[in-house]
């Protein structure tokens, strides 16, 4: 039986301040990011999909 229906392909993840966020991310594993906005930036290179979303 295959797993892969069990499995995370993309999580969205809080940041109160993105540019920061973005940032330590980039400096520690490589990250890419690409914004969709000023509220929301996409990251690859994790292994994983996913993004951050700002808190309000």
């Amino acid at each position: 039986m295959s797993s892969a229906h069990n499995q995370i392909n993309y999580i969205e993840l809080p940041a109160n301040n993105l540019g920061s966020t973005k940032r330590f991310y980039s400096d520690l594993f490589d990250w890419k990011f690409t914004d969709y906005g000023p509220e929301y930036s996409a990251f690859e290179g994790a292994g994983l999909a996913g993004g951050f979303i700002k808190l309000i």
